[in-house]
């Protein structure tokens, strides 16, 4: 409990002497008379004192009882805690108000979304103060401020905040930090005026799980005002949505949709996909705060770049938003392979035509391959060439010279993917080569080199991740399949550091790398280390699929992409059979968001997006044919409602920093109610006095 006037407490209580003096200096005092029968007067006069005595104490006790009460009525006492803000407080100020403005804000219960709370909270704030400087911050995944900094124009501030939405976005609660400490730095008045700070937000874990207020100045007041309900509301998400397989016309791919769960009870889920004009539905449980994936098998019928849809159905919770969520695969006609090697296309027995066999195992009448595999030598590639390819792979090319590294590590990471079959020790320095070109954007988990001692022999595949393609191809059977596979030569291998251990699919039994597949921006390099003629692989029924399910993963590395997030800015590296800049044009998910700027580089053609927007589908168009396309949606964290420990914001609170929580249940400001009965305690005591006076007259 606080006052609003503590000091007339010590008035009061000093003033309840006043009864007390009164008393003393109004009691009665003797008076002689000349009477003889003293017995009975002696009686009288104690039974009279006695009456007095009672009377006295009565009066006393209510009098100094009303003085008290009237006090503690002036003093205006407060019910509940007061806050380490408060709205209307007068004095030189700065205050900044960030009203989380991210997708979660957007959940509904009981027909009332919980920015419409977040909204009048933070209008409280917002009212005239004398020497309030004011600003207000709506943070989503890039915060947005209504000014450059705090103002006295909070009728501009009440303004912006009416008409403020949540957004499809996750909440950035660092930058929106680092705004506010920003604005609070330029704070008015000198070291006695205040700084505050007041978040109003649902404080999500996946969100404020981290936070950190040593951005701020020191002495910051920081009144954070929750608007999550008092138990959670449950909520089921889609949180990702992919096509698992080669995207190929004609062929059938893996639609998977991974859901999220978060209520306390398991439930039973089903999504819906829509594709090309088809629908395909997948079906599941998925058990409490936890997460499934349904998958089911499509057929793609047409080509081209496809915008699809997956959606729960049969679903009521509190945010609808997240129940929907856009894909896009890119469909091929088929898929194009350039075999570039040294070897002639005549020897039988050689790598690349075991090579050329796995990739199109279907042969021509005449018994001729296919015209899908294009063999060209390392010194005869050009960039059409391997635009054109949608696989490129790489069996006993040699050294190759520079500039074919080079264009092989910038096609890479615009998108193509490579398979580098590595046998010899050159392959180990181009590899080595391949791997400086690409940069920061390839991080190898092993590096490659030639064995010493010796050709390697009677190698065994000792591990393998049986979960991930190509080997998830055999299911159970993996083991079975692979146990008769002996190899020999190749290379020897040693981990790096800052390599990811997931990215070595398969080892040898001498602890080197079998098989590796690592991404490089957009595309993807798979490394077989294996000398195809000297190992019993190529000549087992292993090795076909193996081999077509190795193309096709990294053939569907593009199209297996995620969407991007709503509002997070979008840097793409747009495919080279996009060509230049020159007649695109990029058609945006809606009408009110940026469409963003195509730029010209070295390497190729590059897109930029400074706030990627809404769900939905961009689009880069040349003319009618959509050359590139990219899903934009809800990040999956804002689905997950379950709020932050409190506790946490005090251990997050230094250098002077006060920290106050109020959640809902609490109450929205101190009570100034208690006043009221307490002066109605006072006029009782007076009218009880009244009443002692009138019964024990005397």
């Amino acid at each position: 409990m606080t006052f609003l006037h503590p000091w007339l407490l010590g008035l009061g209580m000093a003033a309840i002497g006043l009864p007390v003096l009164i008393h003393y200096l109004t009691r009665p005092r003797p008076v002689r008379l000349p009477i003889s029968t003293l017995r009975f007067i002696q009686e009288a006069v104690r039974q009279r004192r006695a009456v007095h005595r009672l009377r006295d104490l009565i009066i006393l006790g209510l009098r100094s009882l009303a003085i008290l009460l009237i006090a503690w009525a002036f003093a205006r006492p407060l019910i509940g805690e007061k806050p380490l803000v408060s709205p209307g407080q007068s004095g030189p100020a700065s205050r900044v108000v960030i009203v989380d403005a991210s997708q979660s804000l957007a959940a509904s219960v009981n027909g009332i979304q919980a920015f419409e709370r977040a909204r009048s909270a933070a209008a409280r704030y917002l009212g005239y103060a004398p020497g309030l400087r004011a600003n207000v911050i709506l943070a989503g995944a890039r915060p947005h401020a209504v000014f450059e900094g705090p103002s006295s124009n909070l009728a501009a501030l009440r303004e912006a905040l009416a008409q403020a939405r949540p957004r499809p976005e996750r909440l950035d609660a660092g930058a929106a930090l680092a705004a506010a400490a920003q604005m609070l730095v330029q704070t008015a008045g000198g070291e006695d005026a205040r700084r505050e700070l007041i978040i109003v937000s649902d404080f999500q874990h996946t969100n404020w799980g981290d936070v950190d207020f040593s951005a701020l100045p020191e002495k910051t007041r920081i009144q954070l005002e929750s608007v999550a309900p008092q138990e959670t509301p449950p909520n089921l998400a889609l949180l990702r949505v992919s096509g698992r397989g080669q995207a190929e016309q004609g062929g059938q791919i893996t639609l998977e949709a991974e859901v999220g769960n978060y209520s306390p009870t398991p439930r039973h889920v089903q999504v819906e996909f829509s594709l090309a004009g088809a629908v395909y539905r997948a079906e599941g449980d998925c058990p409490a705060y936890s997460r499934t994936i349904l998958s089911v098998p499509a057929v793609l019928r047409a080509g081209g770049w496809q915008a699809g849809e997956a959606r729960l159905i049969d679903v009521e919770d509190v945010l609808p938003g997240d129940d929907v969520r856009p894909f896009v695969l890119n469909v091929r006609p088929g898929a194009n392979y350039l075999l570039v090697t040294r070897e002639p296309a005549g020897a039988l027995a050689s790598s690349s035509s075991y090579l050329e066999r796995a990739l199109v195992p279907v042969r021509s009448r005449d018994g001729q391959a296919s015209e899908k595999v294009h063999r060209v030598s390392p010194d005869q590639l050009d960039r059409e060439m391997l635009t054109r390819a949608d696989l490129v792979v790489l069996d006993h090319p040699g050294k190759l010279p520079a500039e074919v590294v080079s264009l092989l590590a910038a096609l890479m990471v615009r998108g193509k993917s490579l398979l580098y079959v590595a046998a010899e020790p050159v392959d180990a320095s181009n590899l080595k080569v391949l791997a400086e070109a690409a940069g920061p954007m390839l991080k190898m988990p092993v590096e490659f080199q030639p064995a010493t001692g010796g050709v390697l022999r009677n190698l065994r595949l000792a591990e393998v991740r049986a979960d991930v393609p190509p080997f998830s191809l055999f299911g159970d059977g993996v083991s079975a399949a692979i146990s008769s596979l002996r190899f020999t030569g190749g290379l020897v291998s040693r981990w790096l550091d800052g390599g990811l251990a997931e990215e070595v699919l398969a080892g040898y039994s001498n602890q080197s790398a079998a098989l590796v597949v690592t991404a490089c921006g957009s595309g993807a390099l798979g490394v077989l280390n294996a000398d195809l003629p000297a190992s019993n692989l190529v000549r087992s029924p292993v090795f076909v699929p193996l081999v077509g399910e190795l193309a096709g993963r990294l053939l569907g590395q593009r199209e297996a992409a995620d969407a991007v997030y709503c509002g997070e800015p979008l840097v793409v590296d747009l495919p080279a059979e996009a060509g230049s800049s020159a007649g695109l044009r990029v058609m945006p998910p809606g009408p009110a968001d940026a469409p963003g700027e195509l730029v010209d580089e070295t390497g190729g053609l590059t897109w930029r997006v400074a706030s990627a927007g809404g769900p939905g589908v961009y689009r880069v168009n040349r003319g009618d044919t959509t050359c590139f396309a990219m899903a934009t949606a809800i990040a999956p964290q804002e689905s997950d409602l379950r709020t932050i420990d409190p506790a946490r914001f005090e251990l997050a609170a230094s250098g002077g920093r006060q920290v106050h929580y109020r959640g809902r249940a609490d109450d929205d400001e101190p009570r100034d109610t208690l006043w009221v009965w307490l002066a109605a305690g006072c006029a009782a005591c007076m009218l009880l006095e009244l009443i002692a006076l009138k019964a024990l007259k005397t």
